[in-house]
């Protein structure tokens, strides 16, 4: 499994490259396990708010498949979800 570090620097040359328009803040990674009992991935992107509509569907559904192909090929088999927000949706954690 990747570090934490290497996830998020994948994840957001993946989507800087894929989508040069759009102005990324930040990359959150956590595992987790599925709801069928394996490994897997969650992948934040924080997005500025100026930037979320341009996003489309497709624009989604091909980074999905990219991040989880890069996976893949750096020896990562846990599946990756991806999920879109802004800063002003991130909870602040208080601890």
């Amino acid at each position: 499994m990747l570090e934490s570090l290497k996830l998020q620097e994948l994840a957001r040359t993946i989507v800087l490259n894929r989508l040069p328009s759009v102005e990324l803040e930040s990359v959150q990674t956590e595992g987790f396990t599925s709801s069928e009992g394996e490994d897997a991935l969650r992948i934040t992107l924080v997005l500025t708010p100026e930037t979320v509509e341009a996003i489309t569907g497709d624009d989604a559904l091909k980074l999905l498949l990219e991040i989880n192909d890069s996976l893949r090929r750096e020896g990562d088999e846990r599946f990756a979800i991806v999920e879109y927000t802004t800063a002003d949706d991130v909870p602040v954690d208080e601890d």
